[in-house]
């Protein structure tokens, strides 16, 4: 640290009589009281050298700025103070000052603690006493550097803004725009002051917005806007108050987004999702259409109400098109076969393959008295056409035949629940399975090759017999994790032992329904019900 006694200038050093207290423990300052009063009243950092820099006092700010004490100031270099100074700072100053009346120098100030502070200098040649001197006034500015960085930051924000900004004035004239509002509308340096409502295709639209920013409230919302090239183009605009310092509405801030490829794009899928939803509602009326309206009666021709066997069904797709479907079809004039199939999943895919289903069972009318032979050329055939790389698609399916001169059922299953027969004799529900059954056989469509085989049961007459799919089943109960299950349906089954099949399969639905806490099942659902009712007399009995 340079000291008095350490700079060699050939002016003398100053002798400068003070009327301050001698006794005080402050830094001296030259002058009268007067000045010494105006000196300690200014509100920068005031330090007086001599013209080689030495300091010769300082005010009380100046201790507070740069936390030395006010006795160490004196003979300390004013390069001491200044970051990144060295001993050219002081002849240039001197120079500077011989044709200028003051220099204004920013810089890094040093505190006593080694940490810095920026500053904005004024330097200014000052005679005391007949002495010449040098008086430096330093202000902190270190709030302004960050004001200014924050407007820095914030304009170069919204410089490179992908959002066109602009500001106008209360009445709408555009005072500022950023490049990307340029690019959007067109509008270049010499059309500011041009009114931005020329831009907008509803002109009232753009006093509606000014009226409501003129109430201190901001505005959001879409815009059709034409741009100088004659374009139109939909924006996201959102419109803010541009405040004073004293808070009143001084214009209107304008923030646009392109968004004409997106309602572009929005319009294309709208269009495309209307035009898929017909074509649902299509498949809807078609499937239906293939839905079973009419049973038929044994023996042949007489009214339903008089057949030996009751026929019932609920079809019920979790969408607009379902994976499930069934049929039933007399395969003699004593015998009666039902077909129940479940598609992989639900949907559009799955519908695919029903209506392949339904096609090959018209393809398959020779092997309807074997179930198993049935269900073996199916499978064949299904695997044929579904197989494809990279994607898996099967079907469950239970396919049986049932002769009403004995009760004598044949069935095969492709991986699909067993039906369940209500017993009428002692109204117990029991699973119709053949007791020597081996493991399960797998579902259509997995492995082209698959012979499936026969199974027998027997059926009474007054008992009744449920076919259904798993979407039944598996009704979950969301609060407890559980499902409604096979003891769901046996249950109910057992407590309406004495209803019509019509009725027990409405009653199904409703305590699934009840269980699971919705109206809707996650997947499709298909249930039939057949009670036989007697057995048909044997040809020539």
């Amino acid at each position: 640290m340079a000291n008095a006694e350490d700079h060699a200038s050939g002016a003398a050093p100053l002798n400068i009589q003070t009327d301050t207290d001698p006794s005080s423990t402050t830094m001296q300052t030259p002058g009268g009281r007067d000045f010494c009063e105006l000196f300690e009243s200014v509100y920068d950092a005031a330090i007086i050298t001599e013209p080689d820099g030495i300091m010769v006092c300082a005010n009380s700010r100046a201790e507070e700025f740069f936390q030395f004490p006010a006795k160490q100031f004196q003979g300390m270099h004013i390069t001491d103070l200044i970051s990144g100074s060295n001993e050219t700072l002081l002849p240039t100053i001197n120079s500077s000052l011989q044709h200028d009346r003051f220099i204004l120098i920013q810089a890094y100030c040093c505190r006593a603690d080694g940490s810095t502070f920026p500053a904005e200098v004024s330097v200014n040649l000052l005679k005391l006493s007949g002495n010449q001197c040098i008086s430096f006034f330093i202000r902190d500015v270190t709030f302004r550097k960050e004001a200014e960085e924050k407007l820095r930051t914030g304009h170069t924000a919204i410089q490179n803004s992908g959002n066109g900004i602009g500001v106008t004035d209360t009445t709408g004239n555009l005072q500022y725009f950023n490049p990307a509002m340029s690019k959007l509308l067109g509008v270049h340096d010499e059309q500011q002051e041009t009114p931005i409502s020329q831009y907008l295709c509803n002109q009232d639209i753009g006093e509606s917005i000014r009226r409501t920013i003129l109430a201190g409230r901001p505005w959001s919302g879409e815009l059709q806007m034409r741009c100088t090239s004659n374009s139109d183009l939909v924006v996201l605009a959102s419109v803010a108050p541009n405040l004073d310092a004293d808070g009143e509405v001084v214009g209107m801030v304008w923030s646009l987004l392109d968004i004409s490829d997106q309602k572009r794009i929005q319009n294309e899928l709208r269009q495309h999702n209307a035009q898929l939803a017909d074509d649902l509602n299509l498949a809807n009326e078609f499937q239906l259409a293939f839905i079973q309206r009419e049973y038929p009666t044994f023996p042949a021709g007489v009214p339903l109400d008089e057949s030996i066997i009751e026929l019932g069904h609920t079809y019920l797709p979790s969408g607009a098109v379902g994976g499930d479907f069934f049929e039933i079809f007399a395969v003699s004039l004593s015998q009666i076969g039902i077909f129940i199939s479940d598609v992989m999943g639900h949907g559009v895919r799955s519908a695919l393959i029903v209506a392949t289903i339904r096609g090959l069972i018209e393809e398959l009318g020779p092997f309807r008295y074997d179930p198993a032979a049935f269900l073996s050329h199916m499978n064949r055939d299904l695997a044929r056409i579904i197989s494809h790389p990279g994607q898996t698609m099967f079907a469950s399916a239970f396919y049986m035949v049932l002769d009403l001169t004995t009760g004598k059922t044949q069935w095969a299953s492709a991986g699909h629940p067993p039906p369940l027969l209500l017993q009428d004799d002692n109204k117990t529900v029991i699973p119709m399975a053949d007791t020597n059954d081996d493991a399960p056989e797998p579902a259509l469509g997995l492995f082209p090759n698959t012979t499936f085989h026969a199974h027998q049961s027997q059926i009474h007459p007054g008992d009744l017999l449920l076919l259904y799919t798993d979407g039944i089943a598996e009704a979950e109960n969301q609060d407890e994790d559980t499902i409604f299950d096979v003891s769901g349906l046996k249950q109910t089954l057992a407590q309406h032992a004495g209803s019509s099949v019509a009725a027990c399969l409405e009653q199904i639905i409703t305590d699934a329904q009840e269980f699971s806490g919705s109206a809707h099942f996650d997947d499709d659902v298909c249930l039939i019900g057949m009670r036989l009712r007697a057995l048909l007399p044997k040809t020539g009995a």
